[in-house]
C-alpha cells in the first residue's frame, strides 16, 4: 500500500500523496484518554495487574499448572477499568436498552472514535459526512456473546442433569426446585436475549455503529487479520483516501476479548505469561494480554494542510505480507515479517538508512522477539551502524492489545514524532541472549530522551504488527513538517511499480 509521494526535490516519481494524521483516540488500561494514555507512555506506567473478579475468578479458573484442563496458568492483563460513555450528553441516539446490550468494546470503539474526531475538529470540520469512511480492525468480537451464548445454551446442562441417575433418585419437589432455583440464579447473570443483542456483539457492527451514530457514508466494515487487524485496517483505509474514494476516515483498532475462555486456550498453546510482560529481556517468557483502544482520524495530507488541520504524524507507506509456509500456522516466520517491512519502505518511496526508530510488535516471547529482530536486522544492518536505531514495544506497558495492538504501537509511534521524543521501553534489563547485540543495529530504548534530528533531515519509524495465523503488516510514519509535500501530490495506484520509487 503506497501513500507516498516524492520529496520536494525529487518531483514527479509516481507516486501517491501522503496520508495525515489529524485526530487521536483512546481508551486503555489504566488511560480512559489519548492525553492520559500518553502520559503513562512517557511516564513508564506499567498497568499490568491481576485479573478483577468481576471479569472472572481466578478461584474457578486458575491452576498454576499447565497442564491442568481446562484452567488457566495465567491471572494477569492490563484491563480497561475507566471510560467516557455519556451518549445523551454527546447527543448521540443510544438510548439506555440499546447501550445495555453493547458490548464494552463497542462502547470503547464509539468513544473513542468520538474523542478523535474532536481533535480533528468535528463537528464543525470541511468534511461532507458523505465522504467520511469507517474502517475498523477487530477479530473474535469481545466477551459479551461467549455469555449471550451461554443463557441461550441452559437447556442443555438441564437436560444433563434430569439424565443424571443420581439427580433422578430425588423426590419430585426436591428436583423441580432444584431446577427451579439454579435456572433463576444461573440466569440473573445475563440479560435477556432481544432484538438489540446481535448488534451489540457482532465484531463488524463495530464500524457500523460509529458511522450510524456519526451519520457517515462512506464506506464502514471491520477488519480482521488476528493481531494485525489494526494495521490491516489502517491500510485499506489509506488505499481509500489516496484513491479519492473519501475525503476521511476513522480507523485504528479495538479489542476487548479478556474473557476466561481467551486465557485458557492462549494458555493451552504456552502463549501467555503468569510472569509479565518484558519485550526483548532474556525473562521474557511469553505475553501478557490487554484490551483497549485506539483510532485515528486521517485524511490526504493536502486537504489536511488545505483546511488547516492540526496534523500529528504523516504515514507514507504501509506494507503487508502472509508467511506462506513455515514451521507452523502459529510459528513466527522472519522471512514473512521481512517481507513486509520492505515493501512498507518501498511503499513509502524511502529506504532503511533514513528510520531512526522502530515501534516493534515485540510480545515478550523469547522466540517470537528474536525472529522479529532477525527479519528487521537483515534489512537495517547496512543502513545503520550498531546500536543507532531505537527500538521498543507499547506491550511493555500495556500488554499485547491482540486486533488493537497495531494501533496502539501507531499511537506511540505518532506522538513520540508529534513531540520529538523517544518513550521508553519498560521492563529490559538482561537482553535475549539469542540476539548478537553488539553488532545490531537496534538498541532498546529504556528512557524517555529527545528524538534528534537524524541526517536525512526528517524523524521517521516504523510501526510493526504481525498476526496470528501469519499475516503481518508495517507502518512507514514521519514528523509532520510543514510544506515539505508542497505542490507535489499525485496519484498513482497503490501498486505503482517499486522500481520507480525514489526518496529520502
Amino acid at each position: 500500500m503506497s501513500v507516498h509521494q516524492p520529496t520536494p526535490n525529487q518531483p514527479g516519481q509516481g507516486r501517491s500523496q501522503p496520508v495525515a494524521i489529524v485526530g487521536v483516540g483512546a481508551i486503555m488500561p489504566e488511560a480512559p484518554t489519548a492525553a492520559v494514555f500518553w502520559q503513562n507512555i512517557t511516564s513508564g506506567r506499567y498497568s499490568v495487574t491481576d485479573v478483577p473478579k468481576d471479569r472472572w475468578d481466578p478461584d474457578r479458573y486458575y491452576d498454576p499448572d499447565p497442564r491442568a484442563p481446562d484452567k488457566t496458568y495465567s491471572r494477569i492483563g492490563a484491563w480497561v477499568s475507566e471510560f467516557a460513555w455519556d451518549p445523551f450528553g454527546w447527543r448521540l441516539p443510544v438510548p439506555p436498552k440499546v447501550g445495555e446490550q453493547m458490548d464494552d468494546g463497542q462502547k470503547w470503539a464509539v468513544s473513542a472514535a468520538r474523542e478523535a474526531l474532536v481533535d480533528a475538529g468535528w463537528p464543525g470540520w470541511k468534511v461532507d459526512p458523505q465522504r467520511v469512511a469507517v474502517i475498523i480492525g477487530n477479530a473474535v468480537g469481545g466477551e459479551k456473546h461467549y455469555a449471550t451464548n451461554m443463557r441461550i445454551q441452559l437447556p442443555d446442562f438441564i437436560h444433563e442433569l434430569e439424565g443424571a441417575a443420581a439427580f433422578s433418585a430425588l423426590p419430585a419437589e426436591t428436583r423441580r426446585a432444584i431446577l427451579e432455583q439454579t435456572s433463576r440464579s444461573y440466569l440473573s447473570q445475563f440479560l435477556e436475549i432481544t432484538e438489540d443483542t446481535m448488534p451489540g456483539e457482532l465484531a463488524n457492527i463495530i464500524a457500523g455503529r460509529i458511522a450510524n451514530l456519526f451519520n457517515f457514508r462512506g464506506p464502514s466494515f471491520t477488519t480482521d487479520a488476528a493481531c494485525a487487524s489494526g494495521l490491516a485496517g489502517l491500510t485499506a483505509a489509506a488505499r481509500g483516501l489516496v484513491n479519492g474514494e473519501y475525503d476521511a476516515a476513522i480507523t485504528g483498532g479495538v479489542d476487548g476479548n479478556m474473557g476466561v475462555s481467551a486465557f485458557v486456550k492462549f494458555c493451552k498453546i504456552g502463549a501467555l505469561s503468569a510472569t509479565g510482560t518484558r519485550p526483548f529481556d532474556a525473562a521474557a517468557d511469553g505475553f501478557v494480554m490487554g484490551e483497549g483502544a485506539a483510532l485515528f482520524v486521517l485524511k490526504r495530507l493536502s486537504d489536511a494542510e488545505r483546511d488547516g488541520d492540526s496534523i500529528y504524524a504523516v504515514l507514507l507507506g504501509i506494507g503487508g505480507s502472509s508467511d506462506g509456509k513455515g514451521k507452523g500456522i502459529t510459528a513466527p516466520n522472519p522471512t514473512g515479517q521481512k517481507l513486509a517491512v520492505e515493501r512498507a519502505l518501498r511503499n513509502a518511496g524511502t529506504s532503511p538508512d533514513t528510520v531512526s526508530c522502530i515501534e516493534a510488535h515485540g510480545t515478550s516471547t523469547r522466540v517470537g522477539d528474536a525472529s522479529e529482530l532477525e527479519s528487521m536486522t537483515a534489512i537495517f544492518t547496512d543502513a545503520a551502524a550498531p546500536g543507532t536505531i531505537a527500538l521498543g514495544s507499547v506491550k511493555s506497558n500495556i500488554g499485547h492489545l491482540k486486533a488493537a495492538a497495531g494501533p496502539a504501537g501507531l499511537f506511540k509511534m505518532t506522538m513520540a514524532l508529534h513531540n520529538k521524543v523517544l518513550p521508553p521501553s519498560l521492563n529490559y534489563r538482561d537482553p535475549n541472549p539469542t540476539v548478537d547485540w553488539p553488532a545490531s543495529p537496534f538498541r532498546v530504548n529504556t528512557e524517555l530522551r529527545d528524538w534528534p534530528v537524524p541526517p536525512c533531515g526528517v524523524r521517521r519509524g516504523g510501526v510493526s504488527a504481525f498476526g496470528f495465523g501469519g499475516t503481518n503488516f508495517h507502518a512507514v510514519v514521519e514528523e509532520y513538517i510543514p510544506g515539505r509535500y508542497d505542490g507535489h501530490q499525485r496519484t498513482a495506484h497503490p501498486g505503482a511499480d517499486p522500481a520507480t520509487v525514489t526518496g529520502t
